[in-house]
């Protein structure tokens, strides 16, 4: 009997330490945090022989976390506060609306010519399934300026095809010029019901002109290396424990003028 209670009281102690275990486990995934890298590059518009080489602006944007092997977060939403005042010229540019394309069932080709002022990847985890998959993002000008219409298609582990719009925002009074919010619409958060998806690298080159007139238009403005530094906004989402997080970060452009 004596051994009965002991083997007993044995077992408890295990089941109470495999419990605290979990528990930790689990709290240490709920207490992971998102970690957002950003960097970019510019190009100005200039003068060469061949004529005007348009502004060129490349962002590249790494999503992970501060605890080793936690899954990523899912990006709700982006918001990035671009320095000086030099804006577009998205007003003399075609537009293409997230409502076009998905009126031509994501055919981005039916876009109106000129209108496409980037392209890029992104690469994103499904997470409880546990594939990885890049897709391709083709940025266009929209509401004559004052907004961009990305469209991001991939076809593992699911086909997507989404097109939304980020409105592109003109400041005044403020140290920065443009602010551009980016609000990731609920298919590209959740693919399938209870799968989450989480980025984890963006990369996006945005380039284009236009010709007017005779005269040849840069998307961006920009004849001077911006002074200061863009800022970002980022709030993701655990989709399995409801975790919500925010994280801010700065982002100098390393400019050629």
């Amino acid at each position: 009997m004596k051994r009965f209670v002991e083997a007993l009281v044995m077992t408890e102690m295990v089941a109470v330490v495999v419990a605290m275990a979990i528990a930790g486990a689990c709290a240490s995934a709920r207490a992971a945090s998102p970690v957002v890298r950003l960097r970019g590059d510019a190009h100005l518009t200039r003068q060469d022989g061949a004529g005007v080489a348009p502004a060129v602006l490349h962002v590249h944007a790494h999503f992970s976390t501060d605890t080793p092997g936690a899954e990523p977060f899912t990006i709700r939403k982006a918001v990035v506060w671009f320095p000086d005042h030099a804006g577009t010229n998205g007003a003399l540019f075609p537009s293409c609306s997230a409502r076009r394309i998905k009126h031509f069932h994501g055919n981005v080709r039916r876009c109106p010519k000129g209108s496409q002022i980037g392209s890029g990847t992104v690469k994103a985890k499904a997470i409880q399934l546990g594939v990885t998959a890049t897709g391709h993002i083709t940025a266009f000008n929209s509401r004559r300026g004052r907004a961009i219409t990305l469209n991001v298609q991939t076809y593992l582990p699911a086909y997507i095809n989404e097109s939304f719009e980020a409105p592109l925002e003109l400041l005044h009074g403020s140290r920065y010029g443009e602010k551009l919010t980016i609000e990731d619409p609920p298919s590209l958060q959740q693919i399938l019901d209870g799968v989450w998806i989480g980025v984890e690298d963006f990369d996006l080159t945005v380039i284009g002109a236009v010709r007017r007139h005779g005269v040849t238009y840069s998307y961006m403005k920009a004849r001077t290396c911006p002074r200061g530094a863009a800022h970002g906004v980022f709030d993701f989402l655990d989709g399995e424990t409801g975790q919500t997080a925010t994280v801010t970060k700065d982002m100098r452009l390393r400019c050629t003028p």
